[in-house]
């Protein structure tokens, strides 16, 4: 399993909030790029880097800071994303963000009248490849995992599953590298990294090994 170390922007700033909720938005970082540099350096093959205020919109607002980060760590080269968009458009990820079961729109914003079960359904059944799954009601509160709605997407939606919400210790991060066997193949992790509940490094080994020993 995959830990992907988050980095959510917002207003140009690296913050992280709870519960989906703007209200609570605190810096956690000098910059997006000093977040991602402290990241890599302890150890961080990936990112799972957000728009804040483009999810709010639909309209991208952090792009400068977005291609900073890319082109301090990936290569010297601006167009890279969009040209692997058009070389791996099957291996794109669809996200998917839930409060209480029913899936939010607009930067968590809005909740509607659709379950996360049925949308994840309707997903593998077009042919979605990986879906980010984010459980709105627990994130950011480091209380831990519901399990019992992670796995029921999981195995409504039957492909490759990245999960964010709640993880709060190691011991989070081991029992959700026991569901890989209903395709949780990843794991965003932020609060619980900026605060120093644990270090990436133990993250990485447990969802490496499976233990939190």
């Amino acid at each position: 399993m995959i830990v992907y170390p988050a980095i959510d922007i917002y207003e140009g700033r690296a913050v992280r909030m709870t519960r989906g909720d703007f209200a609570t938005v605190e810096q956690v970082a000098a910059s997006p790029l000093e977040a991602a540099r402290k990241l890599v350096a302890e150890g961080a093959e990936w990112l799972h880097v957000i728009d804040l205020d483009g999810s709010r919109t639909g309209t991208p607002k952090n792009l400068d800071h977005i291609r900073a980060i890319a082109n301090r760590f990936t290569v010297d080269d601006p167009e890279l994303i969009g040209r692997l968009v058009d070389r791996h458009a099957d291996g794109l990820a669809v996200s998917v963000d839930a409060r209480s079961g029913m899936v939010t729109t607009d930067g968590w914003t809005e909740t509607t009248k659709v379950r996360a079960v049925d949308l994840m359904q309707r997903l593998a059944l077009t042919g979605v490849p990986t879906v980010i799954y984010t459980n709105v009601s627990i994130d950011g509160t480091l209380q831990g995992l519901d399990l019992a709605s992670t796995e029921a997407v999981a195995r409504a939606f039957g492909g490759d599953i990245i999960y964010s919400g709640g993880v709060g210790s190691l011991e989070d991060i081991a029992a959700l590298a026991k569901l890989r066997h209903r395709g949780l193949r990843g794991v965003i992790v932020g609060r619980a990294l900026y605060l120093g509940r644990f270090t990436l490094k133990d993250a990485l080994r447990v969802a490496r090994d499976g233990t939190a020993r």
